[in-house]
């Protein structure tokens, strides 16, 4: 296939960043850090194959996997380059069928690891060849772990990609609450190996408790692998929170942004109206992605401030606001923030690391041809402990 280079060549934006204190003074987990920061279009050439269709991805040594939901295919670009160099092509009938992917976790070629919605992962290689489909997600767990979770059927909607545990071969399942208001776990391991899960140790934030909650847009999560363990963020809470595989426990932190808490800030019980949803959307700050570098050994968390009185039809606040980048060390030391440059041109949901630094897409409205991917580029050129 016949690679094409497109790299935007401009002239780069510079800033210069450091931490600073706006209401969040009393953090004593937050330490002085400069950043030397860059900041370039970079777009990525699909031959207009992938359109609009990307829906989740996961990057590995500057390789970009996308699954096109309209072609079944999980793409590979490499970002050297910024092209399509590979695709894998699954079916959607017949012995080998796949059908309503929610998500996916590439470990090599010969094992590609396919969620189908909430029933079913499914193992294929590389030539889309049916190598083993796990459906009993539920039947896995004992029933006193089991009554330990919610109630509800497991979830991969929790990241970009399927969270795997190499070193047990271990899938995580995610259970929410809905209307449930008891305390509970909410994500539990699923053993490839022996087709049993166990919970895990990990519960919602403390101002989610005791609440019934619209998880589909207003309380959204993000999670990044780490080489030990995984991070996560909820997006009405500050909290950043990471699980040790070793360890078995989570440890948090309470990075707050440099913008005032409003009065909306409290979370609302039960049903809510499109209007108060849209009113508690504009009112409050939105966490949206967490990211882990492992170039730099940072966290990056991908935030909006609160902006009040403003309405958008699709609730996507976060892309047509000024983003907040919070930066923390690998021991989860919230040691920075400093807001992107342009505002009402991304799309944090599409954005991932590279070896060169963060990328973010434009959102649809800045995606004006279909032979590109639009994004921006942001590295960190300087680290100043």
């Amino acid at each position: 296939m016949k690679q094409y280079k497109f790299f935007l060549k401009s002239k780069l934006v510079l800033f210069i960043i450091s931490s600073f204190c706006f209401g969040s003074c009393d953090d004593s987990a937050k330490k002085d850090v400069v950043f030397k920061t860059s900041i370039q279009p970079k777009y990525i050439d699909t031959g207009k194959s992938l359109g609009q269709f990307y829906f989740f991805n996961q990057v590995r040594n500057d390789s970009l996997f996308l699954f096109n939901v309209f072609n079944q295919s999980l793409e590979v670009v490499d970002l050297r380059v910024d092209s399509i160099i590979h695709s894998f092509k699954f079916e959607f009938n017949g012995l080998n069928a796949v059908n309503d992917i929610s998500s996916f976790y590439f470990h090599n070629k010969d094992s590609i690891f396919l969620a189908e919605e909430n029933s079913a992962i499914v193992l294929v290689n590389g030539k889309g060849e049916l190598k083993k489909r796990f459906t009993d997600l539920e039947g896995s767990l004992e029933s006193v772990e089991r009554a330990e979770l919610y109630d509800n059927q497991p979830s991969f909607r929790f990241s970009s990609q399927l969270i795997f545990n190499p070193s047990q071969d271990e899938l995580l399942l995610y259970f929410m609450s809905f209307d449930q208001t008891e305390k509970r776990k909410i994500f539990a391991s699923y053993s490839l190996n022996s087709g049993e899960s166990r919970s895990l140790p990990i519960y919602y934030p403390e101002i989610y408790q005791e609440r019934r909650l619209d998880l589909s847009k207003l309380f959204l999560t993000s999670a990044t692998m780490d080489s030990e363990g995984f991070a996560y963020i909820f997006s009405g809470s500050p909290m950043v929170y990471r699980y040790s595989y070793s360890e078995n426990k989570v440890t948090s932190v309470e990075a707050n942004p440099p913008w005032k808490k409003t009065v909306a800030d409290h979370i609302p019980f039960g049903e809510m109206s499109t209007e108060e949803k849209q009113a508690f959307m504009a009112d409050n700050p939105f966490y949206y992605k967490i990211y882990f570098d492992p170039y730099r050994n940072l966290y990056y968390r991908l935030s909006s401030p609160p902006r009040p009185n403003s309405y958008e039809d699709d609730f996507h606040y976060v892309n047509y606001n000024k983003i907040l980048v919070s930066v923390l060390d690998k021991d989860l030391r919230h040691i920075s923030d400093f807001f992107l440059p342009k505002e009402n041109i991304y799309n944090v949901g599409f954005s991932f690391i590279t070896s060169e630094g963060l990328w973010i897409s434009y959102n649809s409205k800045n995606q004006t041809d279909e032979q590109f991917i639009k994004g921006d580029l942001i590295t960190i050129e300087e680290f100043v402990p």
